[in-house]
């Protein structure tokens, strides 16, 4: 008895040490990425860009971009794989890939109190509460938000999330200067900030009520083919209940309710009698009712009558009235939100070369700030209010940060890692982001008559040229590029880049 116990133990700790591999490895291949940023920053040494390879796979981006009529700018078939998965694993992405739920279980790991209070009040709750339905109402607000814009989608979803904020924590150490971007970078990492807050009152509390890519893949996740088997020995001390942090497992510990369960395998080792184990079946809602009944009749001959099973329903969730209305309602509030999101007042900026008409860019844009991470220059930055309330995360280009050229330095990088379309590649010929002028008062040249031309040096368009002694703009050969700017000695620049309608 004593050797099967440690058996048992060892197994579940290699199972769980397994399982932070895999967790591991694919957080580290998802921040791969971002480790040419990093290189250029200690040997100033160029380096590949890569695309993000997590929002490729996103299905929920995928779908916002077909309701937008979005066809042509991102990879089906990765997303509709995963959904595919789901078919079979469930939501074993969201246990085992997710870089979100990764980070989650992290920080779950250190709630030590967690572990203290392990007793009645733990089990009533875990027992008796069930997750929330406001995830797919924030599915069903996205979705039918998707027909206008983006904009939500990228706020809420949690691979662009995690982009987000993995980008947004390099570069502000490594490159990021300006105080708008350290405002955003608060500003956003409020939303990081409360999903890591709310993992230390509830473990996985966001993936269980919040997430609206965890509900997407809820719905298929349903009808798992991968399972999990209780077997006779059973003996519904509830201890699974307990373990499980998605609360998967209702009251009765034989259930399992497949659209929450992500195979996290801490009911396996919670359980004292090794009753519990996962492996391969039919579909998940026709099995769990064989089992129900099966198991349920000779656990009551065995047990005693310890094991009282249910009437047999399929473990899906029945869709009342009011929770069909809500959802409906929450659909309209994602759709009447959107343009009301655009009354509040804004100027136009200095978008990135090749960025889609200002309107529409800002119904195309999901914030993930993978423009922003891949500028050579550092010229591209998130905004914050500079652009109204619509535009708040959006690329700007920040010309006294860094010019924009399009040469073989940067052949078309932005446009190249955007997963959304919203910044399209351009040739040379076609970059004009806005206009230079120069401030007489402050420029050295004309103000004191000192022979400074570093901006008509820097200018590869002739568009800078030097008269009399003093710099002049040709309107006709300015592109915006901003390397006058960059280059100006002047505190604050004395030439700076306006938009191309700034009045």
């Amino acid at each position: 008895m004593t050797s099967r116990l440690t058996e048992r133990k060892t197994r579940n700790r290699l199972d769980k040490i397994a399982r932070k591999l895999v967790q591991t490895g694919f957080l580290l291949l998802f921040l791969y990425p971002f480790a040419p940023v990093i290189y250029k920053h200690f040997t100033q040494e160029t380096a590949p860009t890569f695309s993000s390879w997590l929002l490729l796979w996103d299905p929920l981006l995928l779908f916002g971009q077909v309701l937008k009529r979005d066809w042509q700018v991102m990879v089906i078939g990765a997303p509709l794989v995963l959904l595919a998965t789901s078919f079979v694993f469930g939501r074993g992405f969201c246990g085992w890939v997710c870089p979100l739920g990764t980070v989650l279980d992290l920080v779950s790991s250190l709630a030590f109190w967690r572990k203290v209070k392990k007793g009645k009040l733990t089990t009533r709750r875990n027992i008796t509460r069930r997750n929330l339905w406001l995830r797919y109402y924030l599915l069903a607000m996205i979705i039918a938000g998707s027909f206008l814009s983006l904009h939500f989608l990228g706020l809420l979803d949690p691979l662009v999330i995690f982009s987000r904020t993995a980008t947004s924590l390099v570069l502000n150490i490594f490159s990021l200067q300006n105080p708008g971007s350290r405002m955003y970078l608060s500003f956003f990492s409020l939303i990081f900030i409360a999903i890591v807050g709310l993992e230390f009152w509830q473990p996985r509390f966001w993936c269980r009520s919040l997430c609206p890519l965890g509900a997407l893949i809820s719905l298929v996740s349903r009808w798992s083919v991968f399972n999990r088997e209780v077997s006779t020995a059973c003996s519904s001390c509830g201890e699974c209940v307990r373990a499980c942090p998605m609360r998967a497992i209702p009251r009765e510990p034989h259930n399992t309710d497949y659209s929450d369960c992500t195979f996290c395998l801490e009911c396996a080792g919670s359980c004292p009698q090794d009753g519990i184990s996962f492996k391969f079946g039919t579909l998940a809602g026709k099995r769990w009712q064989k089992k129900e009944v099966n198991a349920g009749s000779s656990l009551i001959e065995r047990r005693k009558g310890k094991y009282i099973p249910s009437e047999g329903k399929l473990p899906v969730a029945n869709v009342s009235r009011r929770q069909l209305l809500n959802g409906v309602a929450a659909g309209v509030v994602g759709w009447a939100v959107i343009p009301l999101n655009r009354l509040a007042p804004h100027r136009t900026l200095i978008r990135p070369p090749g960025a889609l008409p200002e309107d529409e860019f800002l119904m195309t844009c999901i914030l993930c700030q993978e423009c922003v991470r891949v500028c050579p220059t550092g010229g591209l930055k998130p905004t914050f209010m500079e652009g109204g309330l619509a535009g708040i995360g959006t690329p700007q280009l920040l010309p006294r940060q860094g010019g924009c050229s399009i040469n073989p330095s940067c052949p078309n990088l932005c446009a190249k890692v955007c997963p959304v379309g919203a910044i399209l590649p351009i040739s040379k010929d076609q970059l004009k982001v806005g206009l230079a002028r120069v401030d007489h008062s402050l420029c050295l040249a004309w103000d004191q008559g000192v022979k400074c031309l570093v901006c008509v040096e820097a200018c590869l368009n002739n568009a800078a040229q030097a008269y009399q002694g003093r710099v002049t703009v040709n309107p006709k050969n300015c592109t915006g590029c901003g390397r006058c700017e960059s280059g100006c000695p002047v505190v604050g620049s004395a030439i700076r880049v306006y938009p191309l309608d700034y009045l």
